[in-house]
C-alpha cells in the first residue's frame, strides 16, 4: 500500500534538471553550487555545445550575451533563443539586460521567462521550477515588462531594410551611398528612413538614430544586432 505524505509534513520539491548556457565561467561553475533544487547538469559557454550535446533537461537558463573571449560572432539574443527552441526546450533567460523592447523581442522568439541576474537565488530557482511546470515567468526585478510583453503587437517593428537602413545612417552614411550599396533609389532609401522616424517619432525628436539602434538591441554585436 502507498501512503500519503504525514499531515503537516512539509512537501518535498522536485528537483528539476537544468542545462546553463552563460559566457561567464563564474556563472557555469556557480550555479550547480548556489542552486538547492535544481540540478545542473551541463554548463555550456555558447549555443554549440548545448546543441551538439542535446542533455536530457526540463530547462535551459540562457544568457542573452554569448560573446566569450571576443571569438567570431557566436549566436546570442533572439537567434539563440529562436535555435534552442527548435531542439524542443523550454528557455529561461538569465541576463543583466534591462531594454523592454529588447527583451520583449526575446519573450516574442520562443523564450519562457526571464530572470535578471540581480534577483536574489530564491527567485531564479521559484522561476525555473515555474517554466518547468509551464508557466511563463518575468521576475520582480523587470516590473512593467508582462504589460509591455502583453502589448507586443502594438509597438513598432521594423522591416529588415528598414533596419538597414537605420543602421546606415547611425554611421553617417549618404542617402545616395546607402542606396547604391543595396541597389535601390535614393527616394526609396529615403522613405525607408521616413518610415522608421514616424514609427518612432517621440524617441527620435530628442534621440539620434543611433540612440534608436541601442533601444532596440540592434547595433552591430548589439544583443539583437
Amino acid at each position: 500500500m502507498t501512503t500519503g505524505p504525514t499531515a503537516g509534513a512539509p512537501t518535498p520539491q522536485r528537483c528539476v534538471r537544468v542545462a546553463a548556457v552563460d559566457d561567464d565561467t563564474v556563472i557555469r561553475r556557480g550555479l550547480p553550487l548556489l542552486l538547492r533544487n535544481v540540478d545542473v547538469v551541463g554548463g555550456y559557454p555558447s549555443i554549440d555545445g548545448l546543441l551538439q550535446d542535446a542533455p536530457q533537461v526540463e530547462v535551459v537558463l540562457l544568457d542573452l550575451v554569448l560573446r566569450g573571449t571576443g571569438g567570431p560572432g557566436p549566436v546570442q539574443g533572439a537567434a539563440a533563443i529562436r535555435a534552442v527552441a527548435r531542439a524542443g526546450y523550454r528557455i529561461l533567460i538569465y541576463t543583466n539586460e534591462r531594454r523592454p523592447a529588447v527583451l520583449v523581442t526575446c519573450l516574442a522568439a520562443g523564450a519562457h521567462g526571464i530572470v535578471h541576474k540581480a534577483e536574489p537565488v530564491d527567485a531564479l530557482e521559484a522561476a525555473i521550477a515555474a517554466v518547468a511546470d509551464g508557466e511563463v515567468v518575468i521576475t520582480q526585478a523587470l516590473v512593467g515588462l508582462a504589460e509591455l510583453a502583453e502589448r507586443r503587437g502594438e509597438l513598432p517593428t521594423l522591416t529588415e531594410r528598414q533596419r538597414q537602413v537605420l543602421a546606415a545612417r547611425s554611421r553617417g552614411e549618404r542617402f545616395q551611398s546607402i542606396a547604391d550599396r543595396f541597389y535601390i533609389t535614393r527616394k526609396t532609401a529615403e522613405e525607408h528612413m521616413a518610415v522608421v522616424n514616424g514609427k518612432f517619432a517621440d524617441f527620435l525628436r530628442d534621440h539620434s538614430p543611433a540612440d534608436l539602434e541601442r533601444l532596440l538591441g540592434i547595433a552591430p554585436g548589439d544583443v539583437l544586432g
